[in-house]
């Protein structure tokens, strides 16, 4: 699952993002889930494991700030062959930090 989230997964200060929903860990674990319902067993399980998924999120929780929270979101121009989706930091109504799971 780290892998899934690396670095070039990562952008700070990104634009062009929709915002979505506010989850917490629980519902980003269901989300991908969702989005990812035909990986093998053994990746599922990182997904599942909120443990794993939170150090997954690291880029994310390592910057979190008290009043911060996390959102959904997709990127503001969705076309046939781009786009993407992800899990984005949220301070003071704008997203900090952003990492995308889902890439079109």
């Amino acid at each position: 699952m780290a892998e899934m989230f690396s670095l070039s997964h990562v952008t700070r200060d990104p634009e062009g993002l929709a915002l979505v929903v506010e989850v917490t860990l629980p519902q980003i674990s269901s989300w991908l889930m969702h989005r990812f319902e035909d990986l093998p067993e053994h990746l599922m399980q990182h997904i599942r494991d909120l443990d794993l998924l939170r150090e997954a999120l690291a880029p994310l929780y390592g910057e979190m700030r008290e009043g911060d929270s996390l959102w959904l979101c997709r990127s503001r121009e969705i076309g046939h062959s781009h786009g993407h989706e992800g899990i984005a930091l949220v301070r003071d109504g704008r997203p900090v930090v952003y990492v995308r799971a889902v890439q079109y």
